[in-house]
């Protein structure tokens, strides 16, 4: 059987790798080659497909890669964290403190509190992520659901001055 990958990361010290219909499989410890789901597919979805480790907790970021008519930019995300117990990914209504990073090949997430930044609750887009839309070193504040450029959120885009 042949599965497309959208992402592979690793949570609580195993590989875990999701397909692009949200499909979620885990993979047993390192002398065991098993392989078990993790989650069911979703109804539905986007077009990319990170898995990130945010506080304990296993997100699947579910990226739609096309323009929407309203002001939301060039991009819709949602987000989900894996309930185990019923191998299924529910639907978050925000990140609280949380803010997460994105990027060709890495994703991962820190508090605002620990990056001496005001809030969190948003995401920040690095590097050309999408193949149909350029979007390129964005910011999406989920409080408001909109996406702009990463240079209109000074505080943010600073976090990485020092990089280049």
């Amino acid at each position: 059987m042949s599965v497309y990958l959208g992402d592979i990361c690793v949570f609580k010290g195993r590989p875990y790798a999701v397909d692009k219909t949200g499909w979620t499989v885990g993979f047993g410890p390192e002398d065991d080659s098993t392989v078990r789901l993790v989650a069911e597919s979703l109804v539905g979805g986007g077009d990319i497909k990170f898995l990130v480790e945010s506080k304990g907790d296993l997100l699947l970021i579910d990226v739609y890669e096309h323009r929407f008519d309203d002001d939301r930019g060039c991009v819709r995300i949602d987000l989900f964290k894996l309930n185990a117990r019923e191998k299924k990914w529910v639907k978050l209504a925000n990140l609280g403190d949380t803010v997460l990073f994105l990027g060709l090949f890495w994703s991962f997430s820190a508090s605002a509190l620990d990056l001496c930044v005001h809030k969190g609750n948003c995401v920040i887009i690095m590097d050309n992520i999408f193949t149909r839309v350029r979007c390129k070193s964005s910011f999406l504040d989920w409080d408001d659901g909109r996406l702009l450029p990463l240079s209109d959120y000074p505080e943010y885009f600073e976090l990485f001055c020092h990089l280049r």
